[in-house]
């Protein structure tokens, strides 16, 4: 980590910036299974977590950036407000705090929202380009 000193403020900068890093990149997919499938049959790779009910699949890219399959709902396919169907996903420390940071600065950011074990929201660049910021929350004797 990378402490810089501005006038009477400390801010701490990383190797993402202000993000940890990069966590995973999203592709929405019409069927999960058959595109799971897919990437397993012809990209070799290896998936790491699987949920049905939220229809994602998340694929180990031997680093710390991961690859996530989720599943368009019925509507989600012909909606053109869904932005795009790929998208980076930023993980860092304090989601809240980030989309404070990105609202003040006059970032297009999208509301603030925490769920259980995740607090996210998704923000802009200028040409209405979307990613997603987000947190995990590790519960106590988890790492």
């Amino acid at each position: 980590m990378i402490y810089v000193e501005r006038k009477f403020l400390k801010i701490k900068v990383n190797k993402a910036g202000i993000f940890n890093r990069l966590d995973t990149i999203i592709v929405r997919v019409k069927n999960l299974e058959a595109s799971k499938n897919w990437y397993i049959d012809n990209l070799s790779f290896f998936p790491v977590y699987s949920d049905d009910e939220s229809k994602i699949t998340v694929f180990d890219l031997a680093g710390t950036t991961t690859l996530t399959l989720w599943q368009f709902d019925e509507n989600d396919a012909t909606n053109k407000s869904n932005h795009g169907n790929t998208y980076a996903v930023f993980n860092c420390d304090n989601a809240e705090q980030v989309f404070k940071s990105l609202k003040k600065k006059g970032v297009a950011v999208n509301n603030f929202t925490a769920s259980g074990d995740v607090s996210l929201f998704n923000f802009y660049d200028p040409d209405g380009n979307k990613f997603e910021v987000i947190e995990i929350n590790e519960k106590d004797g988890e790492e």
